[in-house]
């Protein structure tokens, strides 16, 4: 591990240093004020000076690569060890680790359900200004977080489906995937579009599926179809510029077996748009490994429900920064065709991050 220090005016000043010459994965291990004793104590500017360190190996001379010898047995093992050190010095170094204006902000991530090392990674590429304090100062601090986190996310404001286009909802069981589409169908025939409903889910065979209910109370056409062949022959039938959400079985991201079947249909129905659906309650650990699994289905947007039941938001703000995929609707109960909105990431940042009213 290559560890230096840096100095400089001000914390952004010094940050850019550490970017420019470690790069963006350099860890922040300790920060302090400067400022000369003695007589020369008034008139010497405040400065800062920041530890920060890198896990990677130094640039051998080419002379040293023409004699190397194979690395030592246990090479692995060591570097997996500093990188498991890495992480715990991130862990419980917390807030302590950033500069001390941003570790409220730190606090409120991982209180919201962020994982430890990412909300360290994202609030240190955040700039601080100097001399933190005055309230004004605070409010323009607290405005630049916000921002740096909401422009982490894609698209603040999904577009909705457009009226002729394939949908399909996919996710694990229980995650509201079902209700989702009833809300999506009904708003579509209340704004005067075609909508029908495709049912993937052969778990209620043997007697008529909530949803087939659904659609026959609506009006809206529906078919049920559990081989890629007859899905093909549904969607063939389908007239043109109808909106056709599709509905697909609930599937655990570690059933290898479900997650092929549901990947063979949606390439027999080639969506436009193929939406994961999570519960707001899910940890950010098991929502990012969903998003991993489904990743074959051809994922393009995340879609978020029972936020009414969370008051903890870190985790979807966290999941909408890795996963890299644009936020779509929040669900925020059961009613149809209600409790259901176009996602706001900024929303999100505000509700994780504790923001008062001036910031909404």
């Amino acid at each position: 591990m290559h560890l230096k220090w840096f100095r400089g005016r001000a914390v952004p000043e010094v940050m850019s240093q550490i970017r420019k010459e470690l790069g963006e994965d350099a860890v922040i291990l300790h920060s302090k004020s400067t400022r000369a004793w003695g007589p020369l104590k008034a008139l010497s500017p405040a400065g800062v000076e920041i530890l920060a360190a890198i896990d990677r190996p130094e640039s051998p001379s080419p002379a040293a690569t023409a004699l190397a010898e194979p690395a030592p047995p246990g090479t692995e093992a060591l570097r997996a060890e500093v990188a498991a050190l890495r992480h715990l010095l991130v862990q419980f170094g917390g807030g302590r680790l950033l500069a001390p204006a941003l570790a409220p902000f730190y606090e409120r991530l991982v209180a919201g359900g962020m994982d430890t090392a990412l909300a360290q990674k994202l609030l240190g590429a955040v700039s601080v200004p100097v001399r933190v304090g005055s309230e004004a100062r605070s409010d323009a601090l607290a405005d630049a977080v916000a921002d740096a986190l909401v422009g982490m996310i894609r698209g603040d404001l999904a577009a909705t489906p457009s009226r002729a286009a394939r949908v399909a909802l996919v996710g694990p069981a229980g995650a509201g995937k079902t209700t989702t589409l009833c809300k999506l169908a009904a708003r579509a025939q209340l704004a005067g579009a075609r909508a029908g409903i495709v049912n993937l889910d052969g778990s209620s065979w043997s007697a008529p599926a909530p949803i087939e209910a659904f659609a026959a109370i609506a009006d809206i056409p529906y078919a049920q179809a559990l081989a890629p062949d007859a899905l093909a022959r549904e969607l063939a039938r389908a007239p043109a510029g109808r909106l056709t959400l599709i509905d697909t079985a609930g599937a655990s991201p570690v059933d290898g077996q479900a997650l092929g079947r549901l990947a063979d249909l949606l390439r027999a129905a080639r969506p436009d748009e193929v939406h994961l659906v999570l519960s707001a309650t899910t940890k950010s650990a098991d929502a990012l490994a969903a998003v991993r699994a489904f990743a074959p289905a051809g994922l393009t947007h995340l879609l978020f429900t029972r936020l009414d039941e969370t008051t903890s938001l870190g985790s979807v703000l966290a999941v909408g920064i890795e996963s890299g995929l644009p936020l779509s609707h929040f669900g925020t109960g059961r009613e149809i065709p209600g409790d259901l909105a176009p996602a706001s990431a900024r929303e999100v940042v505000h509700q994780t991050l504790g923001l008062g009213a001036r910031h909404a």
